[in-house]
């Protein structure tokens, strides 16, 4: 270990873990480089091994159930919020978008079905569930948010905000509703 020491205009090494014949050696010579740099045959090899390294690498980012540094249940994935029907569209789609990006819409869709509790990777899907759970809930107008917190999957919730505002156009629907009830 080689650390330097300032002293007016010089600096001072203190060498440790190097016998007294090697040092003896070395002062006698005068300094053509920095103390400080290692020598190549002192650096640890890494794994030689880099494709496979790298392989695996990839396999687990295109691992849905695995959760990243970023990904914090009390970030807003889309802005402005869900208020209804008459930002619905535009919504999903910038929450599909978001969740495709962070690589959990597997989990919306049904594309990756949720594991039995027995199995191993309930738990991680689980997590990843309840991450997104907290992405969707984050991005609603609370009074909406309010209605689908119940829901324990987020292909749930998903499912039955798309029923409630895709349609077109909400007022007329209750209205027609509305005449359907009373009609005797």
């Amino acid at each position: 270990m080689v650390s330097e020491l300032p002293r007016r205009s010089s600096y001072v090494a203190a060498v440790s873990g190097v016998d007294n014949a090697t040092l003896a050696t070395h002062a006698s010579t005068p300094i053509t480089r920095s103390p400080i740099r290692p020598v190549p045959e002192a650096i640890p090899q890494r794994n030689l091994n880099f494709q496979s390294q790298r392989s695996y690498d990839v396999e687990e980012e295109e691992n849905p159930l695995i959760l990243g540094a970023n990904d914090n249940p009390c970030t807003i994935l889309v802005s402005p919020p869900l208020a209804g029907s008459s930002n619905y569209n535009t919504w999903s789609i910038s929450m599909r978008n978001a969740l495709e990006v962070k690589n959990k819409w597997s989990l919306v869709n049904g594309a990756i079905p949720p594991p039995s509790m027995e199995q191993n990777h309930y738990s991680a899907w689980r997590r990843c569930n309840l991450i997104i759970c907290s992405w969707i809930f984050k991005s609603l107008h609370p009074s909406i948010a309010q209605s689908v917190m119940h829901f324990e999957k987020a292909k749930d919730i998903w499912e039955d905000l798309r029923r409630r505002f895709v349609q077109c156009d909400a007022q007329r629907i209750s209205i027609l509703q509305n005449d359907i009830y009373s009609l005797k």
